[in-house]
């Protein structure tokens, strides 16, 4: 007959285990969460979360609130332990701790004494209690553990960090704040720290508002760190009979707490949204149809999603300039026009880059961009250099630069962005959550180890002195040290960011007031 071992006599082999094989392996901090977390899944007689055949590192390591990403070595030994506790679960341990359980109850009861039914019930809801340790008690105001120094400006990186701030893992933070009824799920907020997902709906703002608030944080913390801030929330309660494209425009204008509003006030609010804003009764959407006539950006026909080309260093070529290079007014020819066929590569091995399903050997990358998502990109950075083409003296009013010296080497200047982010200004008179997404764009491409910008120095081969713009010493620079002109304009695009943010808090307060 096998016989298995007790959820004792197994605990007992697991704290020998970490003590003998993890301890030299792990600080003493992340020891304690390791096996804690271990001991909790034998007294629930819990599987460890997986991923294909070995366990899930990257949940198991924001469960147990990990200090530091684990190395291959700690991972191959760690899972030594969860792989026997798969097998003691399978071999027995779910009965085991039935039995044990049941052998308990009954070693407690009085020989021969009647029951009354209340008594029996006690003992059945006893027999069928989840096992293991009960849940922490919930702190209406939890205390911060530390003071931070340097606020994350990404969403994944704050959400992590507040969490960590206050000691509490995602579970525990949904427990708090979560109230009964509530349709969500504790493993959303888990996709928010692995960052594979962001909130984007009604729901998911009102739960960032209950942490901020659980937290002591600003109102909208969590909310001006999300990427992608030029889309609008999801599942407002505008009826089935609205269009997509209506919903998307209406969006655009309906407040977060639209849902929770009075029928009346609803009805009012987008009678209101249809009458002045849809219909062109703003300034602002008297500039955006005006706008609209205006055309200014560069196309790239070539280049589409799902196409394939070499994210090897770029070859330059001057003669692949000379029908374009010396064209200072491009709006003389096209308000749109083709790409240059060197920048037309660029984007092309930047698309490539950001949507193969496999990196290409040499190269590191963070995320990959969907079809949507790289159409969008692509869009964008073509309204971007056909204002640095456009001339200064049309209706545009761009920078006039040769379609001979566009090159995504371009966009490590500060100067360049800077001159693009006040050209958007002066045609709207504000700033927009475009411009925060653009300057996202540009982190990320220049985004230590992982930005695409960052792996290909040879752009700097491209790059000439623009009067009024790029000096030549700052050219010279980036020849020489690319990687140092990439950190300095990380640090300036962050910088930026914030400054815009601020600056549409302010008109924001200002509107209020009036």
């Amino acid at each position: 007959m096998v016989t298995y071992p007790t959820s004792d006599a197994f605990r007992r082999k697991l704290l020998s285990f970490s003590e003998l094989r993890l301890a030299p392996l792990f600080t003493a901090a992340d020891l304690k969460q390791l096996t804690d977390y271990m001991q909790a899944l034998v007294e629930r007689c819990q599987f460890p979360p997986m991923r294909g055949t070995l366990v899930d590192w990257s949940e198991i390591t924001i469960a147990c609130n990990l200090s530091a990403s684990l190395t291959g070595k700690q991972k191959r030994v760690g899972q030594f332990g969860f792989d026997a506790i798969i097998r003691w679960i399978n071999d027995g341990g779910r009965s085991l701790q039935s039995i044990s359980a049941r052998a308990d109850i009954r070693s407690t009861r009085k020989p021969n004494s009647p029951r009354s039914a209340a008594q029996r019930k006690s003992i059945d809801e006893h027999e069928r209690a989840k096992p293991g340790p009960k849940p922490a008690p919930i702190e209406d105001s939890p205390k911060p553990l530390f003071a931070i120094t340097d606020d994350p400006i990404s969403f994944q990186a704050a959400f992590a960090l507040q969490l960590k701030r206050f000691g509490e893992t995602y579970y525990q933070l949904h427990r708090a704040v979560v109230r009964p009824g509530d349709d969500f799920d504790n493993k959303t907020m888990l996709s928010w720290l692995k960052g594979t997902k962001v909130p984007r709906s009604l729901r998911s703002f009102e739960i960032l508002g209950r942490i901020e608030q659980r937290y002591s944080l600003p109102t909208d913390y969590f909310k001006k760190k999300l990427p992608h801030q030029s889309r609008s929330a999801l599942d407002h309660d505008i009826g089935e009979d609205i269009s997509p494209a209506e919903r998307r425009r209406l969006a655009w204008h309906l407040p977060d707490n639209f849902n929770k509003l009075p029928h009346e006030k609803r009805d009012e609010i987008l009678e209101w949204v249809r009458r002045v804003v849809i219909s062109g009764a703003t300034d602002y959407r008297r500039f955006q149809a005006a706008a609209s006539k205006q055309r200014y950006a560069i196309r790239f026909p070539a280049t589409a999603y799902g196409g394939r080309a070499s994210t090897s260093p770029f070859v330059s070529h001057s003669n692949l300039f000379t029908d374009h290079g010396d064209i200072d007014d491009p709006d003389l020819l096209s308000g749109v026009i083709d790409a240059p066929p060197q920048l037309t590569l660029e984007m092309a091995s930047l698309i490539t880059f950001k949507t193969a399903t496999l990196t290409e050997i040499g190269f590191q990358r963070n995320g990959v961009w969907g079809e949507e998502t790289a159409s969008q990109k692509l869009e964008h950075l073509g309204l971007m250099f056909g204002a640095l083409a456009a001339s200064p003296k049309g209706e545009v009013a761009g920078r006039g630069l040769a379609l001979g010296h566009l090159t995504f080497g371009l966009l490590v200047f500060p100067s360049v962005w800077d001159w693009y982010l006040q050209w958007r200004e002066r045609r709207r008179g504000f700033f927009t959550a475009w411009e925060v997404d653009m300057l996202s764009i540009s982190l990320a491409l220049t985004r230590e180890e992982t930005g695409w910008l960052r792996q290909h120095p040879e752009l700097a081969d491209r790059l000439v002195p623009i009067d009024g713009l790029i000096p030549a010493e700052d050219v010279a620079l980036a020849k020489r040290d690319w990687h140092a002109c990439c950190d300095a304009f990380h640090a300036h695009a962050r910088t930026r960011i914030k400054e815009i943010h601020s600056e549409g808090d302010a008109r924001a307060s200002r509107s209020v007031r009036t």
